[in-house]
């Protein structure tokens, strides 16, 4: 019987293109990211017609991907290699909660608690907070944690990590094997873009984190670059770009596009390209498609001759000992 629970929080994804319409449903019926006017009545429905509408070319995009998101099986590495980190400190089990698709936030607080768990720690797969993200997820925990819980054991939370020092090293590394593998360390006339998911201004506006500690990140990955890497002269005269993607909807939303900043180096004349996406720990839909498809072609298309899309943190080591020593913090285990 493990003393304790650890459950991660992530977005989920389609394990089928069968999957694609219903976890479109459940990512438009959250109220933390799509509200409409008259939510309890009107959200359902429309979440429906919405899922329906896009169904068909989100499948599309799936299928060039291998017909379903690689997102759980990362995760379920990740929950496994920061289990056997922590069960060197404390007995422990680790279990992963999804917001939009199996196995959901729900399963994994019923498995935790048949398994006996004493106590819980919540942690994010998102590094940089927003309540669109870690906020809904934390929000779904709570109204599954009324419906199960018990006010016995005692829950933990991790709110974000954007410029934890192993979780900067990790990043970093992918970054260094990716220019290293395309041999661009031998000069500085390419430039690194971060690209993470956008979010609508008014988000920002009214005091939701998610800019702020995005920035954090960024600032925190260049500063390791050019003072870490042996290679740390070429990052300093590198240029690099913080842009946006994932834009969805006629709102305003955070600039500049990834695809806009990639026209603009392509202008200046800019041949090489690396891009880090910095809001996923896994590559998905957004990274693998999104990047590695639609903004790829555009790049070409506007003369950039090498495109390197820098791979998620997926199994890195490095990130399982980031979330590890955050864990054994929190709960006073030093590490």
């Amino acid at each position: 019987m493990p003393e304790h629970g650890i459950i991660l929080f992530n977005l989920g994804g389609p394990d089928s293109l069968r999957a694609v319409e219903p976890f479109l449903f459940n990512l438009f019926s959250d109220p933390d990211i799509f509200r409409v006017p008259m939510g309890r009545l009107w959200q359902r429905p429309l979440a429906r017609a919405i899922a329906k509408w896009r169904a068909r070319v989100v499948a599309r995009h799936y299928a060039q991907i291998g017909g379903r998101s690689p997102l759980r099986e990362w995760t379920e590495r990740q929950a496994e290699r920061l289990e056997r980190k922590l069960r060197a400190h404390l007995e422990c089990r680790v279990y992963i909660g999804m917001r939009y698709w199996h196995p959901l936030i729900e399963e994994a607080v019923r498995a935790a608690l048949a398994d006996g768990v004493r106590a819980l720690t919540l942690v994010p797969l998102y590094p940089q907070f927003s309540l669109t993200t870690t906020g809904s997820s934390l929000n779904e925990f709570q109204r599954v944690w009324q419906r199960y819980g018990s006010p016995s054991i005692p829950i933990t939370t991790i709110r974000s990590y954007p410029d934890h020092p192993l979780y900067v090293r990790a990043v970093s590394e992918r970054i260094e094997e990716a220019v290293g593998r395309h041999h661009l360390h031998a000069h500085s006339s390419w430039a690194l873009i971060f690209s993470a998911h956008s979010l609508p201004v008014r988000l920002i506006e009214n005091g939701d984190p998610y800019l702020e500690e995005t920035k954090r990140s960024v600032e925190a990955i260049l500063t390791h670059l050019r003072t870490e890497s042996e290679h740390r002269d070429i990052y300093a005269r590198v240029p690099t770009a913080l842009a946006f993607q994932s834009r969805v909807g006629p709102v305003r939303w955070l600039e500049p596009s990834t695809v806009e900043v990639v026209k603009q180096f392509a202008r200046q004349g800019v041949q090489d390209l690396v891009l880090v996406p910095i809001s996923f720990v896994s590559d998905h839909i957004e990274t693998l498609y999104e990047l590695g498809h639609e903004v790829r072609e555009i790049a070409r298309a506007h003369g950039v001759r090498t495109f390197v899309l820098v791979e998620a943190l997926n199994d890195s080591e490095t990130f399982a000992d980031a979330l590890a020593a955050i864990v054994l913090d929190v709960l006073g285990h030093g590490g």
